[in-house]
């Protein structure tokens, strides 16, 4: 079998590196020949990127002109492959439905609910970006004979528009991501968190319960790995860059995980991919019972869900001062992992439906 991966980055990202780039050693080793082709490769999509004005115009257009030029590069080598796999890339009408009519063997995936708004107040530019967003996506599940999204919310929009629509959550590579050798006991208790500037105002959702935690326990500590944006003088608190290399170094660093959010359009189609990576490597996480959250956290189980300042407060207490609970539900975290979000199980489920979209009848 043959199959043309579109990937709208490089494996520096999360979303790419997850959904396609981790899945070919697997593939490759099954009989299966990918190829990929990169929209933003990693060292433009960073020095495009801009938050603000002028710049972040130029962004938008640069990955407008990419996508074009991956969509003429995409009908050029369909005819080549038996499965033409899209990740997160909008081509334009014509290319869709071009790409339809010359290549009946297409899967779109996405992660994340792209058709609607990210965060309420966006600017015009920012509503510009979803409302093209939402018009891309129902455009490219329509050109699709089949979809991969990351959750049931998800999945409801794509079967609006789509035939077929999968599920595959993560997925989380368990063999990276796993709990390190034990260490000496210390004193401290850290509170981590990881993400991205965008997801950053979330933790304004624990300010509260971090100060009354900070006067109850006085090592408590909190740890955030991304971009700055978040600050306070409840705990002692550190930011720390985010790179590939170091990340599981400073993930192994939590005692307990962190994911707050709010229940809106746009948090109830996140993947969870912080709680696999916190739950993989054995950190009992703490996280606001969104979406998929309800899934992978198992109350009391492997961790806990607190949609409340007073549960958020009482949770985190209860872990802070027992590290039996702790370990009990980071040992309880990883093996659902392992059996249930893991890369090797989904890496099977993708064969599986590359294998079903060839034998297809279309």
């Amino acid at each position: 079998m043959r199959v043309f991966f579109v990937a709208l980055t490089g494996p520096r990202f999360a979303a790419s590196r997850t959904r396609v780039f981790d899945y070919l050693p697997f593939l490759k080793a099954n009989g299966v020949q990918a190829d990929v082709s990169v929209v933003l490769p990693d060292r433009t999509s960073t020095w495009t990127y801009s938050r603000r004005g002028a710049g972040r115009l130029f962004h938008y257009a640069w990955v407008w002109w990419r996508s074009l030029l991956a969509g003429m590069r995409t009908l050029g080598s369909a005819p080549r492959y038996h499965v033409v796999f899209v990740q997160r890339v909008f081509f334009s009408a014509p290319v869709a439905w071009l790409l339809r009519r010359f290549s009946k063997k297409v899967i779109f995936d996405f992660d994340d609910a792209i058709f609607t708004t990210e965060a309420p107040g966006e600017d015009l530019m920012a509503r510009l970006r979803t409302w093209h967003h939402s018009r891309g996506l129902a455009r490219m599940l329509r050109a699709a004979s089949g979809a991969i999204v990351e959750n049931t919310y998800t999945a409801a929009y794509a079967e609006r528009y789509c035939p077929s629509v999968s599920i595959i959550t993560g997925p989380i590579d368990t063999q990276r991501y796993s709990p390190g050798r034990a260490v000496e006991e210390r004193g401290d208790v850290v509170l981590g968190w990881i993400g991205s500037y965008t997801s950053a105002p979330y933790l304004e959702l624990i300010r509260e319960p971090l100060a009354e935690l900070g006067l109850r326990h006085p090592n408590l500590r909190l740890h955030l790995i991304g971009e700055g944006g978040f600050c306070t003088d409840a705990v002692p608190m550190e930011w720390r860059p985010w790179s590939l290399q170091t990340e599981v170094r400073d993930l192994r660093g939590f005692d307990i995980g962190l994911m707050p959010l709010p229940d809106d359009p746009w948090t109830r189609g996140k993947g969870g991919y912080k709680l696999l990576q916190y739950l993989s490597m054995g950190i009992p996480a703490v996280s606001s019972p969104v979406g998929i959250n309800r899934e992978i956290v198992e109350d009391g189980v492997n961790g806990f869900c607190a949609g409340t300042r007073d549960e958020w407060v009482s949770c985190l207490d209860r872990l802070i001062r027992d590290r039996a609970l702790r370990r009990r539900l980071g040992k309880a975290g990883r093996a659902k992992m392992e059996a249930c979000y893991s890369l090797n199980r989904s890496s099977r489920r993708l064969l599986r439906i590359l294998n079903s979209t060839v034998r297809a009848r279309v």
